[in-house]
């Protein structure tokens, strides 16, 4: 069946829309993979952003997940289960670096069987800040932290460091807007067996830490209420394998 020039003429523009309408989407889509998306919000209404995209060249991967020990302090969503070598529970730790040279620090506890979970004082986020230009960091340990379904890609079959490939979560977390100090300026990680000091030993516990020695408490941080929310969506451009740690 031949169609007329005028109805092919007139079909042409709607079918060179549509075209362009998927490669926007697809467009959109491939632009959120690597990124991230928060908004910081003040007790007055103020706002500013953080975001950026992720660079792939330091950020190796997305973060690691290690099996969740009960001496690790933190509040979970639901209680340690292991069945043979299957647990459900697992620290996360993760280190995003911006192209901008700034960075993020996460840290909380993943429960597989459900999909979303708090942070307390020895979990949180922090945000280096970019000094230079006036941009303050940001520290938070209070607040609720989503994963959905498969925010986070963890084998809870391997009862060992696992690097994670990705890492989609949602963010609802209140903190400090730092404006003293140099506190959350250069947050790394350190083991720890008291939540107080860091230790040379391996331990299935970590903290943060700025001088490598003592571990560091985000409600030291002096600046006003902050409110935390948004999207962390991220890829990894490689996995090292034996990988225990991204914040080193």
């Amino acid at each position: 069946m031949a169609f007329s020039k005028p109805f092919i003429s007139k079909l042409f523009p709607a079918f060179v829309g549509l075209i362009a309408t998927v490669a926007v989407l697809v467009s959109c889509n491939t632009g959120d993979t690597n990124k991230v998306d928060l908004t910081v919000t003040g007790t007055d209404g103020s706002t500013f952003p953080i975001q950026g995209e992720i660079d792939k060249d330091k950020t190796s991967n997305c973060g690691s997940a290690t099996p969740y020990s009960s001496s690790t302090s933190g509040t979970t969503t639901g209680t340690s289960t292991s069945t043979g070598s299957t647990t459900n529970l697992f620290t996360i730790n993760s280190r995003m670096y911006f192209t901008t040279g700034a960075f993020v620090t996460l840290k909380f506890v993943y429960d597989a069987t459900q999909n979303q979970g708090t942070v307390d004082a020895q979990q949180g986020f922090s945000f280096s800040g970019l000094p230079l230009l006036g941009i303050s960091p940001v520290v938070a340990n209070y607040g609720k932290i989503f994963w959905g379904g498969s925010g986070v890609p963890v084998d809870t079959g391997t009862s060992s460091t696992q690097a994670l490939s990705y890492l989609t979560v949602t963010l609802d977390l209140v903190g400090n807007k730092v404006t003293t100090g140099s506190a959350g300026l250069a947050l790394t990680q350190c083991y720890t067996t008291d939540f107080i000091n860091c230790t040379s030993a391996t331990s299935s516990s970590m903290c943060y830490t700025q001088d490598g020695l003592k571990c560091y408490n985000t409600n030291t941080a002096s600046g006003p209420t902050v409110s935390i929310k948004g999207d962390i969506n991220c890829t990894s451009n490689a996995i090292p394998s034996g990988s225990s740690s991204t914040g080193q």
